[in-house]
């Protein structure tokens, strides 16, 4: 007569692909947007960053390169005006933000009549919701909310009407590229490298854990007390789960009371090989997998030393790998940034500015090439500037910029987003 055997397997807790879902059957007069949760794609894109060192030198090594040395315009009338409109710092937050959430937006404030920009500032676009379609083809209006999980804080909740909608001082300008299937909102072009992300910050919980407590190898548990009924087992399963699984409990203990040394339960460890290379093939692949999704043509180029960088000097892999990056991530990111706020600020009243970005390029890099054409540094930061000017903004028979853009820059103020006050500031001017 066999016996029968009762081997559970404990389920620990799966991951599905990330997914982001605009929750358009809320009942709140505001879009939703998720991940996991209703509402938190944000914050996991926040802790993506925060958590993962590898995503966080490639979002801000790649928001560094897109900002460079900032926007000007080739306008010589209105350079002053426009430091004064748009100071750099706020440029920088917003790319910044564009960079990290794939969205970013301004609080823009008009003169009395309604008729031209005076003031710009960065708004942190997670605090920013679109309002609900129900019968206009666009989203005509923003709400902003310090703590989006705070039942308390959205009742304190503002309004804003969106760029171009309305005839009200203050209106947010919300920036973003196409994605598939969103409306509301975009994706940031590295979301495919979200579980990636996920993957480093668990390696780095793991190993922490493990050198605090001691490791532990994986065991498994046989209780010799008897067979409980379902319901009691499930009970246990999931009290050993809750107290043993997962990276923030390794290296803990096992502490049995028996009646007698024959109930005792009996804990056989499972022997796994090499475990360590296992762990660092992870870490590497998910390495690997974050850098291709931010399309970085080199870990160089993010200050990420590898054991294999692909080229036969890092000098032929900076030049190559930066001449690539800066044409296929870096320039797209800047043209649409410039076109967005070019056509923002022409319906604002500022025409003719010629706006570009001033790029930033290693100084190794500006020797090779120098050396390589029998240019001086300078001539070669001034081709480098000239290419990387918007076509779209721009006049292609205007003057070169070269150093003209280096102007000095005025005391810049951290951004407010405190609007009623910032709004009565300029009603009372």
């Amino acid at each position: 007569m066999k016996v029968a055997q009762n081997f559970s397997v404990v389920n620990l807790t799966q991951q599905d692909i990330p997914v982001i879902i605009e929750d358009t059957k809320t009942r709140h007069p505001w879009i939703p947007v998720g991940i996991i949760m209703p509402d938190d794609f944000f914050q996991n894109i926040t802790d993506s960053y925060n958590n993962s060192t590898t995503n966080a030198a490639c979002v801000g090594g790649i928001a560094d390169m897109i900002f460079g040395k900032g926007i000007y315009c080739e306008n010589e009338s209105l350079k002053n005006d426009f430091r004064k409109m748009l100071s750099q710092e706020e440029i920088k937050r917003v790319i910044f933000d564009f960079k990290l959430y794939g969205n970013a937006c301004f609080q823009v404030y008009w003169d009395d009549s309604h008729t031209k920009i005076i003031k710009m500032y960065h708004t942190p676009v997670q605090s920013i919701r679109a309002q609900k379609l129900f019968t206009s083809p666009k989203v005509e209006g923003y709400y902003y909310c310090t703590n989006w999980n705070d039942m308390k804080a959205q009742r304190n909740k503002i309004y804003i009407p969106a760029f171009g909608t309305s005839k009200e001082k203050m209106e947010l300008l919300y920036m973003k590229d196409y994605s598939p299937g969103k409306f509301y909102y975009a994706q940031p072009d590295w979301f495919a490298g979200l579980q990636f992300a996920y993957v480093e910050a668990e390696l780095s919980n793991l190993h922490l854990n493990n050198i605090e407590n001691g490791f532990l190898p994986l065991v498994m548990v046989n209780m010799n007390n008897g067979i409980p009924a379902p319901e009691e087992r499930d009970t246990i399963e999931d009290m050993i789960e809750s107290k043993f699984t997962g990276t923030r409990n390794a290296g803990r203990f096992i502490l049995t009371f028996n009646d007698d040394k024959e109930r005792q339960p009996t804990i056989e460890t499972i022997q796994t090989d090499n475990l360590h290379e296992k762990f660092k093939y992870v870490a590497d692949y998910a390495q690997d997998r974050i850098l291709v999704s931010h399309r970085v043509t080199s870990p160089l180029l993010m200050g990420i030393r590898t054991a294999v960088n692909g080229f036969s000097s890092n000098s032929e892999e900076m030049q190559t790998a930066y001449s690539i990056l800066q044409t296929m991530t870096i320039e797209p990111f800047q043209n649409l940034i410039l076109n967005q706020l070019n056509k923002a600020l022409t319906d604002g009243g500022w025409e003719d500015l010629g706006l570009y970005f001033e790029q930033s390029t290693p100084t190794a890099l500006l020797a090779s090439q120098a050396a390589d054409t029998g240019q001086t540094i300078e001539d070669v930061k001034k081709d480098i500037a000239e290419v990387g000017e918007n076509p779209a903004v721009t006049d292609t028979e205007g003057e070169g910029v070269g150093g003209e853009a280096q102007l000095e820059q005025t005391p810049i103020s951290m951004s407010n987003p405190n609007f009623t006050k910032e709004y009565e500031v300029y009603k009372t001017n």
